[in-house]
């Protein structure tokens, strides 16, 4: 256990410096000044206000009250017009999203029966996916087609055989003409043909695969796989990283519309940081420039140098650092040991945009193209897939025209076309027959039979079932009239017949959005702003009220407890609040003498400390009127108590006079002038326990190596004013106490005491070697010839002028005691109790307690100044 003054568990809120001339170091001191702290949260209503205030009495049993601060005002946005829910709640999760509002969607009006717009089916694919987009295009509803399988019978009339190819094209243009049926013909070679087989195109290795092995064990032909077109490779095309996911977001918009491709967007890399940092203090804008210089050659940051309010304090402020940056800088920091705050102002994720597989070079350049024409790089790679090859099935040099048949009936049956040639070889007999394309109609299978048979051939006809593909286009659902009548409006006109027809389901036919109350006037107008882009209709209600705000009046002692306060009211709360220094408090630090009281006591006894306080004789051993000692061996007391041995001092003879000061009891006050002290008078002076804090004797803890950062106009005119040849130097001993590391006050009640207030020879100037010096602590001023002695040593110092006295006279002060790197005495304490008993400046007890009246008188005088102490611990 140690025992101490005062003991303050915090650590100092920020760096006091020790100025070594190199680089900043921090001081373990307490900030024992004295704050309030304020927040600028505003509350809309009194209960609101009251209740924060009673909530803050009952966790920290702090003093607070409230009052009116003007008036505040509250907005509500409400946008209307949405003509279904999805498209209203779609706007609310934008405007959550983009403005960081929360809006609440509601029916506007009656319930109404949900319509969809049906068409009747139509036959081909391609019109019925354009006359759907169109569709939605034109009415604004979502749009879409289905497939409706049908099944219907057709018909095919073939011919018998047929001795000339002219009369088999004869009767293919009748038929054509008369009963418009169309028709095909085969040539069927007769002994000696040979014929070859070719098939239409077959899409994939393993379709044509399966096909080839089927062919040849249906037909028992040898046949080969040929390739016909081959497959083209799959690319994807990936753009540079975008600085966020909106711009990524709108880059994949505008590749979608423009270039008609598709795509997603991802992560690009890490997530870049932007830091802000600003550094400890600097004791002035040189040295801070200097950091600053040190900080953009080592790491390329370029920081700003900033005074710290009115002090002589700088810091190096650095914004918008990246994480490469901030990184070299905090390591740069860390080794020169340079202390910092560091925040981070923003992260963003970087976004890329890339898009689906895109078939052949064509698609992966028309992409590339789109990227180059937004001016933004991309890279092409090639997926490792191509689409599926087109191959054919080839029979060459068959001369069973049954099998060929048979091979190409087969190759039907696969939905595969074939094409049967004769080769070329010696004349043979053709024969020809004919076969009409399916016919649905069998009023015209009667004519196409009719025809046959005038030009004397005969017919068969075939029976065939046939699978038909038919489309419907169908809206989606909705209770917009306006729009149901364009969508029926557009079909019309594409000559296709539709209908509205009910869904058995109700729904509103409008929708609007309500926001929740908004704070600011600022966020109103991005509210307003963003519906204006959407082009929304969009309005607001102004509520106006009075405002409050919280007075909160509790004291802080020190300023890192005023922060923990902060912090306190930032996480309980999520009030913002500042500290306001309301008294100038001192700082505060230990040294530990790692000795007890006693053990002190004991070592300063051994180098017979003196004193010239009062001492005590019982008073029955003195005659009062001669004030003479009447018994042999009478003790002298440093107290008037006879309880023990400590508190003699010295002892008396019969018939010594006594100089008597008084008489306090039973015993008699008296004067010995210098005499030993006892160890009880020392351990009075010795023990820190003893002197009070804010009191006079308290300055004996004055930190002497510190400077009391006060202001020079101030010095001038409320302590040198009138001191001769002292008036107006105040920059100059707050300069020497800055260079040197010691206290103005000391410095300058130092040399008020040498020069008599500033009218001393050597302190108004004195002529030696033809020169005029000054010299105001009266250093080398010895006894013997102190003007002359004094004025040489000032000579061989250079002090020709007063400014160069004091501030050179200074450093020999510093080295002496306060700044002497082997005793370390920068406190009165320091320089009358050394630990050792050893290299103290006096034998007197009381002469730390006499020589802080004048610094302490000095202070009185001054309104601007930070104290410094420096108190002792003693072990128990």
């Amino acid at each position: 256990m140690k025992k101490t003054i005062k003991i303050m568990l915090l650590a100092a809120a920020f760096g006091m410096t020790l100025h070594t001339g190199k680089e900043a170091q921090a001081a373990s001191y307490v900030d024992q000044s004295i704050y309030t702290i304020s927040t600028s949260k505003v509350f809309t209503t009194e209960s609101e206000v009251k209740k924060a205030v009673e909530t803050l009495k009952k966790d920290k049993k702090w003093t607070a009250s409230y009052q009116t601060s003007g008036n505040t005002s509250t907005y509500q946005l409400t946008a209307s017009g949405y003509d279904s829910q999805d498209a209203a709640n779609a706007s609310a999760a934008a405007l959550k999203k983009e403005v960081g509002i929360n809006g609440t969607v509601s029916p506007v009006g009656d319930r109404l029966p949900l319509q969809k717009v049906v068409s009747d089916p139509i036959n081909d694919e391609s019109q019925a996916k354009k006359f759907s987009l169109e569709l939605a295009k034109t009415s604004g509803l979502k749009s879409s087609y289905e497939v409706i399988s049908q099944s219907r019978p057709s018909y095919q009339v073939i011919s018998g055989a047929i001795d000339s190819e002219t009369k088999v094209k004869n009767i293919q243009t009748e038929l054509q003409k008369k009963a418009g049926v169309t028709s095909t013909y085969q040539t069927e070679n007769k002994a000696g043909t040979v014929y070859q087989l070719i098939s239409g195109g077959i899409v994939g290795q393993s379709k044509a695969n399966t096909i080839l092995q089927g062919f040849q064990k249906e037909s028992g032909l040898k046949a080969v796989r040929q390739t016909v077109t081959a497959g083209k490779p799959y690319y994807i095309v990936t753009s540079a990283a975008q600085a966020n996911q909106s711009k990524a977001q709108t880059l994949l918009t505008q590749l979608q519309k423009e270039a008609k491709i598709s795509g997603k967007i991802q992560k690009a890399g890490a997530v870049k940081n932007v830091y802000r940092m600003e550094s400890g203090y600097f004791k002035d804008s040189k040295q801070a420039a200097s950091a600053a210089a040190q900080i953009k050659k080592q790491t390329g940051a370029a920081g700003t140098v900033q005074r710290v309010g009115k002090t002589k304090n700088y810091i190096v402020k650095l914004n918008q650092l990246n994480d490469t940056a901030y990184a070299k800088t905090v390591a740069f920091f860390k080794k020169k040991k340079w202390r910092y705050t560091s925040k981070k102002i923003s992260s963003t994720q970087p976004y890329q945009v890339v898009t689906g597989n895109l078939l052949g070079d064509d698609q992966a350049k028309k992409a590339t193209a789109f990227f180059q024409k937004k001016k933004v790089s991309a890279t092409t790679k090639k997926t490792g897939k191509v689409s599926d090859s087109t191959y054919r099935l080839v029979v060459n040099q068959a001369t069973d025209q049954a099998k060929v048949n048979k091979g190409a009936a087969y190759l039907k049956a696969q939905k595969v076309t074939s094409n049967i040639t004769t080769g070329k070889g010696q004349a043979v007999t053709k024969a020809y027959s004919l076969m009409t394309t399916p016919v649905y109609d069998q009023s015209k299978v009667k004519q196409a039979q009719e025809i046959i048979k005038k030009n004397g051939v005969a017919s068969s006809t075939k029976t065939l079932t046939e699978a038909v593909k038919q489309y419907r286009i169908t809206t989606e659902a909705t209770v917009n009239q306006t729009k149901l009548n364009q969508a029926l409006s557009y079909l019309t006109k594409q000559k296709m017949k539709a209908a509205a027809q009910k869904t058995g389901t109700t729904d509103y036919g409008q929708y609007q959005m309500k926001t929740g109350v908004i704070a600011t006037a600022a966020l109103r107008d991005q509210g307003m702003a963003f519906f204006k882009k959407r082009n929304e209709t969009a309005a607001y209600t102004t509520t106006t009220k009075p405002a409050y705000k919280i007075n909160i009046t509790q004291q802080f002692t020190g300023l890192a407890n005023a922060n923990a306060a902060i912090a306190f009211v930032k996480s309980q709360y999520g009030w913002t609040a500042t500290a306001t220094k309301i008294k100038n408090g001192p700082m505060v630090m230990q040294t530990n003498y790692n000795l007890t009281v006693n053990e002190m006591v004991n070592k300063q006894m051994k180098v017979s400390p003196q004193t010239d306080g009062a001492a005590y004789v019982y008073a029955t051993y003195v005659d009062p009127a001669t004030s003479t000692v009447n018994t042999d061996g009478l003790n002298v007391r440093s107290t008037p108590d006879s309880s023990s041995a400590s508190n003699i001092v010295a002892q008396l003879n019969k018939g010594t006079k006594v100089k008597q000061l008084g008489k306090e009891g039973n015993w008699i006050k008296i004067s010995l002038g210098w005499r030993n002290a006892s160890s009880a008078e020392v351990l009075k002076y010795v023990d820190p326990a003893n002197i009070a804090e804010g009191t006079q004797s308290y300055f004996q803890f004055l930190k002497l190596s510190e400077a009391a950062n006060l202001n020079p106009t101030e010095v001038n005119s409320k302590i040198l004013a009138g001191k001769g040849i002292l008036a107006g130097k105040g920059q100059a001993f707050i300069t020497a106490a800055k260079t040197y590391h010691i206290n103005e006050i000391y410095l300058i009640s130092h040399a008020l005491l040498e020069t008599g207030n500033g009218s001393s020879i050597l302190a108004n100037g004195t002529m030696f070697n033809g020169k005029k010096v000054y010299n105001m602590y009266g250093i080398g001023a010895y006894d013997s010839n102190p003007n002359y002695l004094g004025a040489k040593y000032a000579y061989e110092q250079q002090w020709f002028t007063p400014e160069a006295a004091i501030i050179g006279g200074a450093k020999f002060i510093g080295n002496s005691y306060i700044n002497n790197a082997t005793y370390k005495q920068d406190t009165i304490y320091k320089m009358r109790w050394s630990s050792s008993a050893t290299h103290q400046y006096a034998t007197d007890i009381g002469w730390a307690y006499k020589q802080v009246t004048r610094m302490y008188s000095l202070y009185n005088l001054l309104d601007n100044y930070t104290l410094y102490y420096d108190i002792p611990v003693y072990n128990k």
